[in-house]
C-alpha cells in the first residue's frame, strides 16, 4: 500500500464514520458528527475536500448528490500507521513500543497473555 498522508484528528473523525458506514453524503456526515463536534456543513465540506486531495476518500458524483467513501480499508490504514509509529518514534523497534505500553499500564494482564500467545505462534 502506498503510504497515505497523515490524517488530522478532525479528518480521523470523518474516516471513522466512513469506515463504519459508506458511502455517505456530506449532509449525512454533518448530522452524524453534529452532537460531538458542532461542525457546520462548510467545515465538513472543507475537510472532505482536503481528504480527497490527500487520497484518503473517494467521491462519487454520479448520483443526485456527491457521496464519499474511504479510499483505504481500515485494517490497511491501521497497519501503515502502526508501521510509521514504530519506525518514527521507536527507531523501528516494536519491542520498545510494547515496553512503553507495559511500563505505563496501557496493557491489561489479559492483553499481555494474548500478546504472549501471539508471540509463541509467530514465525521467526
Amino acid at each position: 500500500m502506498r503510504e497515505k498522508a497523515a490524517l488530522t484528528d478532525a479528518e480521523m473523525k470523518i474516516m471513522l464514520r466512513l469506515w463504519d458506514h459508506h458511502p455517505q453524503t456530506m449532509m449525512e456526515l454533518t448530522r452524524d458528527l453534529e452532537q460531538e463536534t458542532h461542525w457546520s456543513k462548510y467545515t465538513v465540506i472543507t475537510l472532505l475536500k482536503r481528504m480527497e486531495a490527500k487520497g484518503t476518500v473517494t467521491v462519487d458524483e454520479t448520483g443526485p448528490v456527491k457521496t464519499y467513501a474511504p479510499a483505504v480499508q481500515k485494517a490497511d490504514f491501521a497497519r501503515e500507521q502502526t508501521h510509521s509509529l514504530v519506525r518514527d518514534l521507536y527507531g523501528g523497534s516494536a519491542a520498545l513500543l510494547v515496553s512503553g505500553l507495559v511500563e505505563n499500564g496501557s496493557i491489561s494482564p489479559k492483553e499481555v497473555e494474548e500478546l504472549m500467545e501471539m508471540l509463541r505462534k509467530a514465525k521467526p
